[in-house]
C-alpha cells in the first residue's frame, strides 16, 4: 500500500502542483500590482480637504486687528470758548485693537457650485487612473497571446525540426551507400540548422515575454505550460463605446458645466453678517480722548450689478471648451467604429480559416492512413511515412493557433468597446 502511495505521489504530484493562470488572473494581479494605483486613494484625500475648504465658506471668520499710529491734524471744535465748559482736545497718536467677525448669510450659490467643480475633478482624476488601466489590460493581452502563439509556433516548428532530423538521417544512409550526392545531405542539414535557430528564436523570445508578464503581474510563471487557453463568445456587434478614454470626455464636460454654472453664480448678491469688538483711543466717540471699549453688529449686501459682461465671456469660453470635447467625442467614436470593421472583418476571417482547417485536418488524416498502409506493404520509406504524420500534426497545431488567433480577435474587439 506503501509502495502504491508513493508511486501515486510520483505521477500525480507533478500534475496537482503545476499553476493555471488564466488571463483575468494576469489582468487582476497586474492591476493590484500596478504602482499608479495608489493615486485613487491619494485623489480622493485630496478631494476630501478640498471640500473640508469649501465647506468654511459658511463658517464664521474671526480676525484680529491692530493699529497705532500718529497723525499730523485731528478733528477740532470751531467754537468759541463757553465759560466753564471745556472743549475736549484730541490726542494725535491713536490705538486700536479690533476683533472682526463675519458670518455669510447667502452667498449666490458659490459654495455649491465650487463643491460640484471639486467633485468633477475628483471623478476626472480617477477616471484617467481607468485609461491607464486601460492601457495595460490591452499590454497584458499581447503579451498573454503573444506567449500562447509563440508557444504554437514552437511547436510547429519542434515538429519540422523532427522531421528534417529524419531525412537527414535517410539521407545520410543512402549517402554512405552512393545513392545520392553529399550536396543533397547538406541542404537537408542547411534547412535543419535554419529550423534549429528558429527554435532558439521563439524559445528566447517566449523567456522574455514570460519575464515582461511577471514584471507586471508578480505570478512567477514559470513557462508557457502554466497558462490557460481563454475562451470566449461575443453574443453581438452592437456598437456601445464604454472606453474609458470616452467616459473621461464625459466627465470632462461635467467639470464645464459646474464651472459655468459657478461662473453664473458670480452675479448675485452676497449676504454678510458682520461685527466689531474693540478697544482704543478714541473710541466711536470722537470726543472721548481716554481708552475706551466698543462694538458693532450689521449686515452687508454685495452685488455686482455690472462686470461688463466678464461672466458672459467666460460661460461662452465654457461653451467653445466643451464643443471642443464634443468633437473629440466624435472623432474618438469614429476611430473607434473604423477600427471595429476591420477587428469584425478579423475575427470573421478567422471563423472561415478554422473551417478551412478542419478540412484539411480530415483530408490529411486519410492521407496519413494511405501512407501508413504503404509503409507496411513497403511501397514508401518510413522517412515519407513521417513526413505525412507531421503535416498531420502541422495541420492540428495550425487548427488549434487559428483557435487561439479567433479568441485573441475577440478579446480585441471587447477590449477596443471597453467591455472587459
Amino acid at each position: 500500500m506503501r509502495t502504491i502511495f508513493i508511486l501515486l505521489t510520483v505521477l500525480v504530484g507533478p500534475f496537482v502542483i503545476a499553476q493555471e493562470i488564466t488571463l483575468e488572473d494576469c489582468h487582476n494581479n497586474a492591476i493590484e500590482q500596478y504602482p499608479n494605483l495608489k493615486q485613487i486613494s491619494i485623489n480622493r484625500e485630496v478631494y476630501e480637504n478640498n471640500l473640508k475648504n469649501v465647506k468654511r465658506n459658511y463658517y464664521p471668520s474671526l480676525n484680529l486687528n491692530g493699529q497705532a499710529h500718529y497723525q499730523s491734524d485731528v478733528t477740532k471744535v470751531p467754537a468759541a470758548p463757553i465759560p466753564a465748559f471745556d472743549v475736549p482736545e484730541i490726542s494725535k497718536d491713536w490705538y486700536k485693537l479690533n476683533l472682526d467677525v463675519e458670518q455669510m448669510i447667502y452667498d449666490g450659490g458659490v459654495t455649491a457650485g465650487q463643491k460640484k467643480v471639486e467633485l468633477a475633478k475628483h471623478e476626472i482624476s480617477d477616471q484617467k487612473i481607468q485609461v491607464e488601466l486601460y492601457q495595460l489590460k490591452e499590454r497584458i493581452n499581447h503579451l498573454f497571446f503573444n506567449i500562447i502563439f509563440l508557444k504554437k509556433n514552437l511547436e510547429i516548428l519542434e515538429v519540422l525540426y523532427k522531421n528534417l532530423n529524419a531525412q537527414v538521417e535517410e539521407m545520410e544512409i543512402a549517402y554512405d551507400n552512393g545513392i545520392i550526392l553529399s550536396a543533397d545531405v547538406d541542404a537537408i542539414k542547411v534547412e535543419l540548422y535554419k529550423t534549429d535557430q528558429q527554435i532558439i528564436e521563439k524559445t528566447e523570445d517566449i523567456r522574455g515575454l514570460i519575464a515582461s508578464l511577471n514584471e507586471l503581474t508578480k505570478l512567477d510563471i514559470e513557462n508557457t505550460d502554466d497558462l490557460v487557453e481563454p475562451e470566449l463568445s461575443i453574443d453581438n456587434y452592437d456598437f456601445v463605446n464604454n472606453r474609458p478614454e470616452y467616459i473621461l470626455f464625459n466627465k470632462q464636460q461635467s467639470q464645464l458645466v459646474a464651472m459655468k454654472s459657478l461662473a453664473g453664480s458670480k452675479r448675485l448678491p452676497v449676504l454678510m453678517a458682520f461685527g466689531q469688538l474693540g478697544y482704543g483711543r478714541p473710541g466711536y466717540d470722537m470726543l472721548n480722548d481716554n481708552f475706551d471699549d466698543y462694538y458693532l453688529i450689521g449686515a452687508r449686501l454685495h452685488w455686482k450689478i455690472w462686470d461688463w459682461g466678464k461672466v458672459k465671456r467666460e460661460k461662452q469660453i465654457f461653451d467653445l471648451q466643451n464643443e471642443i470635447i464634443l468633437s473629440q467625442k466624435e472623432t474618438f467614436d469614429q476611430n473607434l467604429k473604423a477600427d471595429l470593421h476591420q477587428r469584425i472583418a478579423g475575427i470573421e476571417k478567422y471563423e472561415k480559416i478554422i473551417g478551412s482547417d478542419e478540412i484539411i485536418v480530415k483530408l490529411q488524416h486519410n492521407v496519413v492512413n494511405t501512407a501508413e498502409n504503404q509503409f507496411e506493404n513497403g511501397t514508401i520509406t518510413s522517412t515519407n511515412y513521417l513526413i505525412e504524420v507531421n503535416k498531420m500534426v502541422s495541420a492540428k497545431l495550425n487548427l488549434e493557433a487559428h483557435k487561439l488567433q479567433l479568441v485573441f480577435a475577440k478579446y480585441q474587439y471587447l477590449t477596443a468597446v471597453g467591455n472587459l
